[in-house]
C-alpha cells in the first residue's frame, strides 16, 4: 500500500490542484526522506511551475517547467495532500511545498519508507526506478500479457508482484485478482493454460478500474490529494477474508504464506497445484 489505484487516484487528484501553481519555498523538515541534497529542493525549486503529474507504476512524476521533475514513492504510509494553509499540521509532516497561492503541497509518512527526489527531466528514462519497470498492466494488450507470463517458472503471485514483470501491482490487486481469475498464488506461470491466463489479464484490469473508481482501498492510511479516504476495501473479495465464506463458494477464505507475503486464497475456486 498504495498500489496502483491508490496513486492513480493521488495523480489524479494532484492534477487538478496543483498544475499551473508555483512553488513560493520548500520546508524540510525531515532530511532523511529526500534523496540527494535536501538543499536542491529549496535551491532549485521555488519559482518554478507544476506542468503535469503522471504516474509510471507505483512511482509519481510531477513535471515542472524549465527542465525538472520532482519523484516521489509513497511506499507503505506515505502522503501527498494539497490542502489550504490554515489545515492543522499533521504529525510525520516531513515536507511542505508552499506555493503561490497560498496553498502547501504536504508529504506525510509515518513509517518515513517513502522519499522524495529532484531530477532532470530529460533524463527520466535511464532513472533506475523507472527504466527497470516492466510494462503497466492497464496498457499492455492481452497476447502480450500471455507470452510475457508464460515465459516464467516462478510461481505466479511473486511474479505478479515483481515491479520489473508488471509495474504498479502490490499485494491487494494480485489476490483480487487471482481470485477472480480462479488461479491458485503458487501455481507457476508457465503452468497456467493460456485461457486462464487471458482471464487474469482481463481481471486485472477489471479490478484495478473498479478500485480507481472508488478512489483506491484505504486499508491503512491511504488518502488521495484532497485527504479523502477511498473505498474499495469495502468491495474486497478475498484480500483480508481469511475465515469469512467466499463470496462465490461459500468456503471459508484461508491465509497463506506465498514468497514471504501474507496471501489470501479460496481453496475451492483456486485449486492448488498438486506437490507444491
Amino acid at each position: 500500500m498504495p498500489e496502483l489505484p491508490e496513486v492513480e487516484c493521488v495523480v489524479r487528484g494532484l492534477r487538478q490542484r496543483i498544475i499551473g501553481e508555483t512553488i513560493e519555498r520548500v520546508t524540510v523538515h525531515l532530511p532523511g526522506i529526500v534523496r540527494g541534497s535536501p538543499l536542491d529542493l529549496a535551491e532549485h525549486l521555488p519559482g518554478r511551475t507544476f506542468r503535469d503529474v503522471r504516474r509510471r507504476g507505483k512511482l509519481i512524476i510531477i513535471g515542472l517547467d524549465r527542465g525538472l521533475s520532482l519523484l516521489c514513492h509513497l511506499r507503505m504510509t506515505g502522503q501527498l495532500l494539497c490542502l489550504p494553509p490554515d489545515a492543522p499540521q499533521e504529525k510525520h509532516t516531513h515536507v511542505i511545498f508552499h506555493l503561490t497561492s497560498g496553498r502547501h503541497l504536504r508529504y506525510r509518512d509515518q513509517r518515513q519508507f517513502g522519499w522524495i527526489q529532484l531530477a532532470e527531466t530529460d533524463q527520466l528514462a535511464g532513472h533506475p526506478q523507472i527504466s527497470r519497470l516492466g510494462p503497466e498492466p492497464l496498457e499492455i494488450d492481452r497476447e502480450a500479457f500471455v507470452r510475457r507470463l508464460r515465459t516464467h517458472r516462478r510461481q505466479i503471485k511473486p511474479l505478479l508482484l515483481d515491479q520489473t514483470a508488471l509495474a504498479g501491482l502490490g499485494n491487494i490487486y494480485a489476490d483480487e485478482s487471482l481470485f477472480r481469475a480462479r488461479i491458485h498464488p503458487l501455481r507457476r506461470a508457465s503452468e497456467v493454460s493460456a485461457v486462464k491466463l487471458n482471464r487474469l489479464h482481463g481481471a486485472i484490469g477489471e479490478v484495478l478500474r473498479e478500485a480507481i473508481d472508488c478512489s483506491g482501498s484505504t486499508v491503512e492510511q491511504f488518502r488521495g490529494a484532497d485527504g479523502e479516504s477511498g473505498s474499495f476495501q469495502d468491495h474486497l473479495q478475498v484480500y483480508d477474508r481469511q475465515g469469512l465464506p467466499c463470496l462465490r463458494c461459500g468456503r471459508p477464505v484461508v491465509k497463506i504464506r506465498v514468497g514471504s507475503r501474507g496471501t489470501h486464497v479460496c481453496p475451492r475456486c483456486q485449486r492448488a497445484p498438486r506437490n507444491r
